[in-house]
């Protein structure tokens, strides 16, 4: 039936709703409609809300930052083939994929609003191994891998759990009073664990787990629904951040010279990275037990990631992706209205005493306000040249989408989400869109995405890429890369 095809009705409505009543009327004698079956909306589209999107475009075009045509850092062949796993039992909208591979022993999760956690194979066929059902009692938002054998992941619950890869609750903490909607992981110094959880509760809370005692633990079985074979591992947090807005997003990152930790966060309506300095105390850095060690967590400085921009251009920064080659680089995915902006920056540690003005302790010993105001434009200086890239990828947005960023393995581009089902990668020295991925539903969200390599145990050589999303269409796609014979 005519009126069931959307894409007649919107052009029906745009036509009533910019007054062409004599092609209206031609298009819906045409289409089989009558005027009555094509209901206005508020938020339909006008000439004039089509004028004041382009000149909203035109001006977020100054504040872009584009890379040189000629430097293309994209490498081929890259995933372009959608692969669909063998009896994965898709029920509801997919909320979170996260894997690792290595030694032919790589995992795929996959969780899903139904509250199933699925492991699936990381090689053709991709197949299905198993369900744990409601290991969270709640639908799992994030998960965190460390050395590929033991998994954390948090949910909407409010909920930290940590698993064997066998799928054995090994523990448990709820730490948030609502979502915990993303967990790192990361070592401190003498591979110490470091675990980071962000909720909507306003709250960041910070774990060292006393991952000694797993050493001589050998998991087995896989039943999600005992109770935690070693209670108090994860701890009371060791350090717990209360930010003035809900936390977007985390990264782990090691200093490049001192290989000191750091937590770098953003926040709901702020341009601003944070950095927290997580190290163990001198006194006790060298135990041979972590619960006999004392750890120090300090907001050490913050980065501007719009340091010459009004107001009115201001974003949030709601995915962070270090790059696998280059830590020191993020990729930042932004809630920027209507189109997803996509930042490469380069990681500006802190030196120095910190100070809320973003300013070093030497930087502010000029007491008149001019010297003042040159090291405001100095600061401002060193933040925009550490922003390498900001550009537009027309991914589409709306104020309830979940911007999602993920590198390719090698360092050699970035694929983004969307709300329009199309998968986007970008050539992270020019800028450019240079693939679309089309294969879930049009115009459904894809709201998860991870990327890494097939896993069948074959030298790493050999490997091929992969890239694995899940949207609200509720399908699970695993991109693989074309043969090229």
């Amino acid at each position: 039936m005519p009126a069931k095809n959307s894409s007649v009705v919107i052009v029906a409505r745009f036509l009533k709703a910019n007054h062409y009543n004599e092609t209206l009327t031609a298009f819906l004698a045409e289409a089989g409609l009558t005027e009555d079956e094509v209901t206005l909306n508020a938020d339909d589209w006008t000439i004039e809300k089509i004028l004041e999107e382009k000149k909203q475009y035109d001006v977020s075009l100054a504040y872009e930052k584009k890379g040189d045509d000629g430097d293309a850092g994209w490498s081929s062949p890259a995933p372009s083939k959608a692969v669909e796993p063998e009896n994965f039992p898709a029920a509801s909208n997919i909320l979170c994929v996260s894997g690792f591979s290595g030694d032919g022993e790589g995992a795929v999760f996959v969780t899903a609003a139904d509250r199933s956690w699925n492991h699936l194979l990381p090689h053709p066929p991709f197949e299905w191994r198993t369900a744990y059902e409601n290991p969270h009692g709640s639908p799992i938002l994030s998960m965190s891998s460390l050395e590929g054998k033991y998994i954390f992941s948090t949910s909407m619950s409010g909920q930290l759990m940590l698993h064997a890869r066998s799928g054995q609750l090994i523990d448990s903490v709820r730490d948030h009073l609502k979502y915990a909607v993303q967990v790192v992981s990361g070592y401190a110094q003498h591979g110490r664990w470091i675990v980071a959880t962000a909720g909507w509760d306003q709250k960041v809370h910070i774990y060292a787990p006393e991952h000694d005692l797993l050493e001589n633990f050998q998991p087995s079985g896989n039943n999600l629904r005992d109770e935690p074979i070693i209670p108090g591992l994860l701890r009371d947090p060791i350090h717990t951040v209360l930010t003035p807005t809900v936390p977007e997003s985390m990264a782990l990152v090691q200093h490049p010279d001192t290989h000191d930790l750091y937590l770098i966060t953003s926040r709901r309506d702020s341009t601003f990275l944070y950095y927290y300095h997580i190290t163990t105390t001198s006194s006790e850095s060298s135990s041979s037990r972590s619960s006999e060690t004392t750890y120090s967590v300090q907001e050490s400085g913050r980065q501007n990631l719009a340091p010459h921009s009004n107001a009115w251009v201001a974003f949030t920064p709601s995915c962070l992706a270090p790059c696998p080659t280059d830590p020191t680089l993020l990729a930042i995915a932004t809630s920027h209205l209507p189109h997803m902006k996509l930042l490469i920056v380069r990681l500006l540690f802190p030196t120095g005493s910190y100070s809320s003005s973003n300013s070093s302790a030497s930087e502010l010993l000029s007491q008149t306000q001019a010297g003042q105001a040159r090291a405001a434009l100095a600061i401002q200086d060193r933040e925009d040249a550490a922003i390498k890239l900001h550009v537009n990828t027309m991914a589409p947005q709306t104020p309830y989408s979940t911007p999602q960023v993920v590198w390719r393995p090698g360092g050699k581009g970035v694929f983004v989400n969307a709300d329009d089902g199309v998968i986007r990668g970008l050539d992270t020295q020019t800028g450019k869109v240079v693939a679309t991925l089309r294969g879930h539903e049009v115009g459904s969200k894809v709201r998860t995405l991870w990327a890494g390599y097939e896993d069948d145990g074959s030298p790493n050589d050999n490997k091929k890429e992969i890239l694995v999303s899940g949207g609200f269409d509720k399908r699970v796609f695993f991109w693989t890369v074309e043969d090229q014979s």
